[in-house]
């Protein structure tokens, strides 16, 4: 289905269903980052649990774009121009971001289970990683070198 064809029937759509992606994780990123001591935290906040769950929402965007046939055309070459034309698919566009949102998170899951584990709390490495991604990896591991929980 054209691009322009999906932005103009379905921005509506688009637009909520990227806000939903967006906020989909904010839970536990607050509660992460506002109330880490808390014990439903602790029990909840496991990679093996809270992945699987979003997988759940990416795997559901992904089949209902397949079956109202939006998803984009498969790429013939592996090029930067023709993945760029992909990502540029707003379909691809939420998918890719779900992802990400995902990423982010596992991430985030696993600083504050070590930070926990480690007697302290990580509230700037989790608001950074929480928009940032990767990046919050930089100051975490600072943190660990400078409490001598890690070694170079």
């Amino acid at each position: 289905m054209p691009i322009w064809f999906i932005e103009l029937f379905g921005a509506g759509d688009l637009d909520v269903t990227f806000m939903v992606i967006t906020l989909m994780t904010a839970p536990f990123w607050i509660a992460m980052i506002g109330f880490p001591s808390a014990p439903y935290l602790r029990k909840v906040a496991q990679p093996w649990l809270v992945v699987p769950l979003f997988t759940v929402i990416l795997l559901v965007l992904i089949w209902k774009s397949y079956h109202a046939a939006y998803l984009p055309e498969t790429i013939s070459m592996a090029n930067y121009e023709s993945v760029r034309n992909l990502a540029n698919h707003p379909i691809a566009f939420l998918i890719l971001f779900c992802n990400l949102q995902i990423i982010n998170l596992f991430m985030g899951v696993m600083i504050y289970q070590k930070a926990i584990h480690s007697g302290f709390r990580a509230p700037i490495e989790l608001t950074l990683c929480w928009f940032l991604g990767a990046l919050a990896l930089i100051p975490f591991g600072i943190r660990l070198i400078v409490r001598r929980q890690a070694t170079l």
